[in-house]
């Protein structure tokens, strides 16, 4: 098993050229920003990922019960969620 590496390693490692590296820096990036988009898929905009760990029974019994409906675990997930805003009093949100 190796180490990981130490920021102390990095004193030995000479600097770059300031004036190189500023150079290249500007190149780059005035190509890129035109042409740049965002990685992100557009079914994911504006939203933010719940995550949890259950056990490996929870996670079959899901994705089982998410195929015998023809729905997404994601969807039955939203269902869920809502199920629980309603019992305390909550207004669901809706997927």
């Amino acid at each position: 098993m190796s180490r990981k590496p130490s920021f102390a390693n990095l004193r030995t490692i000479p600097a770059p050229d300031a004036s190189t590296s500023m150079t290249a820096v500007v190149a780059q990036g005035a190509g890129e920003s035109a042409s740049r988009t965002s990685t992100r898929p557009t079914s994911r905009e504006g939203r933010k990922q719940i995550a949890g760990f259950f056990t490996t029974d929870m996670s079959f019994a899901m994705h089982m019960l998410a195929r015998r409906q023809n729905r997404s675990l994601q969807a039955l997930m939203a269902e869920a969620f809502n199920d629980v805003l309603r019992k305390y009093g909550e207004s669901p949100i809706g997927d």
